[in-house]
C-alpha cells in the first residue's frame, strides 16, 4: 500500500480574490510510510502555498484558497513489464 498526498482546486471555495489556478488538482507526493504522508500534509496546510488551513474545519476541509489536501491509501500495483 503507498499513501498518496493530493491536492484539488474548487473555484467556489477560494475565498482570497486569486485567480484559479493552471492545475485544479495533483498528486504533491506518494509515501510508502502513512505517518510520512500524514507529516507532509500539516507541512504543506502550514506552509500556505495552498491557502489558509486555520478554519478548514467550518468549510469542509477547504483552505481559503479553494484548496483541500488529503492523504489517500491506495494499492500498489507491480508492473507486468517487471523483470523477473
Amino acid at each position: 500500500m503507498i499513501h498518496a498526498l493530493t491536492f484539488e482546486y474548487s473555484y467556489s471555495d477560494n475565498h482570497d480574490g486569486d485567480p484559479s489556478p493552471d492545475e485544479a488538482g495533483g498528486v504533491i507526493g506518494i509515501f510508502e510510510d502513512p505517518a510520512d504522508a500524514q507529516r507532509e500534509l500539516e507541512k504543506q496546510q502550514d506552509d500556505g502555498h495552498y491557502g489558509d488551513f486555520s478554519d478548514a474545519d467550518s468549510n469542509g476541509g477547504w483552505s481559503s484558497g479553494g484548496y483541500i489536501l488529503a492523504v489517500t491509501p491506495m494499492p500498489l500495483i507491480r508492473s507486468s513489464n517487471r523483470a523477473s
